[in-house]
């Protein structure tokens, strides 16, 4: 188990080759990706404890990575919950000066709330386009109308450097729409804990097969104990793949572990 200062070192010091962009899986939607030219963006991380203050859920297993450690290009939210934009570690992350955050309204006004400049925020809707060196951040369709807490502006992100295209659904339901902005992309990280407004197993694997990504992915499991996921929850990864396979026997599907390098190219998996 590496401690998340050896993590960290090892995204910041990982090499990319050429054609691939390489991500870490941080648990929950959160991943760490890095493009060739060495830009790194972490995109929904949720590294402290603050939901057990807001919903009563402790996490179960230690943060990955450090936030006061954390110098990337850019901190990405595809909304405002805190598992996804995690309020603890907002000052942290902003605190180092060349990062950024992106991502939709009502999260960049959580950012800026806790007093980080307006400057440094990207407020994004579906469609739009922002460039970090060599890697191109395309908000896309979601649709997370979670009762509690509705985000009618949550966006999922297709991110693309020299001809790799990775779609990071973030918190979603089943919505064909989405389908038009992410056909074809090379590896596909799909919700399926199938509660509080996401996809179930089953549906997460229909619109990875629909989509015709070269691999498919879940996550949005494994931070909180199982039963806090909530009832009819289908946070097993194997249910995914298992419905997946049915819908398309010849497809590839890969299940993430915590803190472990994946590369993807064009195609899919790489290496």
């Amino acid at each position: 188990m590496k401690t998340p200062t050896e993590l960290w070192q090892e995204i910041d010091q990982a090499a990319v080759a050429p054609g691939t962009l390489a991500f870490w899986w941080l648990y929950q939607a959160g991943i760490a990706l890095k493009t060739p030219g060495g830009t790194i963006v972490l995109i929904d991380p949720y590294l402290s404890d603050s939901v057990t203050r807001s919903y009563g859920l402790p996490r179960k297993v230690p943060a990955p990575i450090d936030a006061t450690e954390a110098q990337a290009d850019a901190l990405l939210a595809t909304h405002s919950h805190e598992d996804h934009l995690d309020p603890d570690c907002i000052v942290p992350f902003l605190s180092h000066e060349k990062m950024r955050f992106i991502g939709p309204p009502m999260a960049a006004d959580k950012v800026v709330a806790a007093g980080v400049d307006a400057a440094r925020t990207t407020p994004v809707a579906r469609g739009d386009v922002v460039t970090i060196g060599d890697l191109e951040i395309r908000a896309v369709k979601a649709r997370h109308e979670f009762g509690l807490e509705p985000t009618p502006d949550a966006v999922g992100y297709v991110l693309s450097s020299g001809g790799v295209h990775v779609y990071h659904s973030g918190d979603t339901e089943y919505d064909s729409e989405i389908l038009a902005d992410t056909k074809g992309v090379s590896a596909s990280l799909i919700c399926i804990n199938g509660t509080t407004g996401n996809m179930n197993a089953h549906e997460a694997a229909l619109l990875g097969w629909q989509q015709g990504a070269a691999v498919v992915i879940p996550f949005h499991y494994g931070l909180w104990n199982d039963p806090d996921y909530g009832e009819g929850a289908t946070i097993d990864p194997q249910l995914f793949t298992a419905t997946y396979h049915k819908l398309a026997p010849e497809g590839r599907t890969f299940v993430l572990t915590a803190g472990e390098v994946v590369v993807v190219g064009p195609d899919g998996l790489s290496g």
